[in-house]
């Protein structure tokens, strides 16, 4: 799901795939969507299709559109988005955050019942 500071020496990256253009060894894209990730891009290519109607177009301009130190940040958050849309359609990424809060507040109850049950236990 990260992505990944390769070359092009596995062929065509998720992009050019995506776009169905010709191989060429100066892909831009190459390095943060290499073809070994293409599953996880096709989580956000179809979201992006679903709500903008163009998806690809998308992602190329944000990636063009970001500072080159931070484009390894971007990849990863597009494809981290992806994935969330694809476990929780409705709710995305906010889902995803929602989930991992209430598991925090439920192992949070949990060690404080665990803790009281320890200092009763000393006493």
């Amino acid at each position: 799901m990260e992505a990944q500071g390769t070359d092009t020496k596995h062929g065509r990256c998720c992009v050019c795939i995506g776009k169905k253009n010709i191989y060429t060894k100066k892909c831009e894209f190459a390095a943060y969507f290499p073809n070994e990730v293409q599953g996880d891009y096709e989580a956000p290519t179809k979201w992006f299709a679903r709500h903008t109607l163009t998806s690809a177009p998308n992602i190329i301009r944000m990636m063009k559109l970001a500072p080159h130190e931070q484009k390894h940040l971007l990849a990863s958050s597009i494809l981290k988005e992806g994935d969330a849309w694809t476990d929780d359609n409705i709710r995305g990424g906010y889902g995803m955050i929602q989930k991992r809060i209430w598991e925090i507040k439920l192992h949070e109850t949990y060690l404080s019942m665990i803790r009281k049950k320890i200092s009763e236990e000393k006493n």
